[in-house]
This record gives structure tokens, sequence and C-alpha cells, in this order.
């Protein structure tokens, strides 16, 4: 599913990530120097990742601290993924079950 993109949640992102999220992002990247900080594999998607859920934590905390650069995507460890999944408490679970057949998926 992708991400919703309308008006009003670039709006509240611009709230939400401000440039101090930004900033310690841009100086999170450069830690990492292009290796995953989870696997430390060179890879060349990193999505920048909350150590500390926000959702946890009721508030965001966008420190140097608390962010780190994980691999994402194909052809990765799927590191945030992984994370994304296991700090879900089950309802975020990585999809991993292939598509049942036609049939399976058909009720008549």
């Amino acid at each position: 599913m992708p991400w919703r993109n309308g008006p009003e949640d670039r709006a509240r992102d611009a709230v939400t990530y401000g440039p101090e999220y930004r900033r310690n992002r841009a100086a999170a990247k450069r830690r990492a120097n292009g290796r995953c900080e989870g696997c430390h594999h060179a890879h060349l998607r990193l999505q920048c990742d909350h150590i500390q859920n926000t959702a946890a934590l009721g508030r965001p905390d966008h420190s140097l601290g608390n962010l780190q650069m994980l691999c994402t995507g194909p052809g990765s460890c799927q590191c945030h993924e992984k994370k994304t999944a296991r700090e879900g408490g089950g309802w975020r679970q990585a999809k991993t079950a292939a598509d049942p057949p036609h049939q399976a998926r058909t009720q008549w």
C-alpha cells in the first residue's frame, strides 16, 4: 500500500517532520556512511528510522541519538521492514506469505 500523499498529509508531515528532524536525518546519513546501522552492510537504499517508536513515546523524538539508517526495499536485508514488524505488536507483521491462488480468493 503506498503512502498517502494528499494535501492534508503533506501539511501534517511538514509540522511533524520539521527542521530538527531534517537536520538530524542528514547527520544520521553522514554517520551511517552508506551502511545500514542494523546489519552493517552497504546498501543503496537506506531509510531513516526512529529507534524508540514515536507512537510508543506519545511524542516525536527526532534527536540524533534516536535516529538510525536502516536498509529497505528489494535486494537488501530489509532491516527497516523487520524492525517495523517487530515493534508493531503483531498488527504490522511483514507480508511473507504469497497470495493464495485465484480460486481460493474468489467466493461465489
